[in-house]
């Protein structure tokens, strides 16, 4: 074989050679942006435009130079793709621009998985139905009013996992409401929550919960289907009717009847507050009597 036609084999397309399907698959792990790039590797990807059947839709603000070139170029995309295809996985990053969330977003009949970082909801009366949603992850989320948190969970009645972080509201802590409401997230089955801002009753029906203290104030309900749990201290104020950590635990462990795997860990107590020196209850919790295997501090 000469040396020409074995270099000719070499710089064959084999790429360009495979079927549409092949091609959509490969072109669905790019990000958008690279996505639409495929169309200038050769006059069959550029005719066929390929990244308009992308139902997995990821736009990162940190490739553009300014802000106008990054809209431009995610509304040029949205409105030219194939929209008789669904959208399955939106992710948007913008790191640079105003966190402000549309609360249309908090309306889509069809969302299954919502995970919002670094956003603000502005607005005073927003409107929010989730009913297909099953996975909430909420990271430095700011609410207008308390209530707000607690419209957003009771629009999601088929909710399955929960995450929070670092919430915040706008007003102040005074307006905070002091019911005991519970809510009824009867298919919650893991909780991850860090903070103070939701009520361990709303928690009511989870199997795994994992949740970081900021004060004991907050006496837990009952936690009939839990069995495993992550507790975290991290009591850096003094809650004037709260109780001391272990008081609260045995509490904790009072209403779980179930609970087979508890893990404590500790950041930071303070010291007039979470020190009281451990009491055997009166009443041994019956979770240590049946169920408990796993115990780690």
């Amino acid at each position: 074989m000469s040396r020409r036609l074995r270099l000719s084999i070499r710089r064959k397309d084999r790429l360009s050679s495979l079927p549409d399907e092949a091609l959509e698959h490969i072109i669905s792990y790019l990000t958008t942006k690279d996505a639409v790039v495929t169309s200038f590797l050769s006059k069959r990807w550029k005719s066929q435009s390929l990244w308009r059947s992308q139902q997995n839709l990821h736009f990162d603000d940190k490739t553009f130079q300014d802000r106008f070139s990054f809209r431009q170029f995610m509304y040029s995309v949205i409105t030219n793709r194939d929209n008789t295809l669904p959208i399955l996985t939106f992710h948007l990053n913008c790191r640079r621009y105003s966190n402000t969330l549309p609360t249309v977003v908090l309306t889509i009949k069809t969302l299954s998985v919502l995970k919002l970082k670094r956003v603000t909801l502005n607005q005073d009366d927003p409107c929010f139905d989730l009913p297909s949603l099953k996975i909430l992850h909420l990271e430095t989320v700011s609410f207008t009013y308390h209530k707000h948190i607690r419209e957003l969970l009771s629009a999601c009645p088929i909710l399955e996992e929960l995450e929070t972080k670092d919430l915040t509201v706008k007003t102040h802590w005074s307006e905070l409401p002091a019911d005991r409401d519970v809510l009824s997230l009867s298919n919650l089955v893991r909780a991850n929550i860090s903070g103070i801002l939701l009520k361990l009753d709303w928690l009511h029906n989870v199997h795994h919960l994992r949740i970081k203290l900021w004060w004991t104030d907050c006496l837990p309900g009952m936690f009939n289907n839990l069995t495993h749990m992550e507790l975290i201290f991290d009591i850096r104020c003094a809650y004037p009717s709260g109780l001391f950590k272990w008081e609260w635990l045995i509490k904790l462990l009072q209403n779980s009847p179930k609970l087979q795997t508890i893990i404590i860990n500790e950041v930071f107590t303070v010291h007039s507050y979470g020190d009281k020196e451990w009491k055997n209850p009166e009443i041994v919790p019956g979770c240590l009597l049946s169920h408990l295997t796993t115990c780690y501090m």
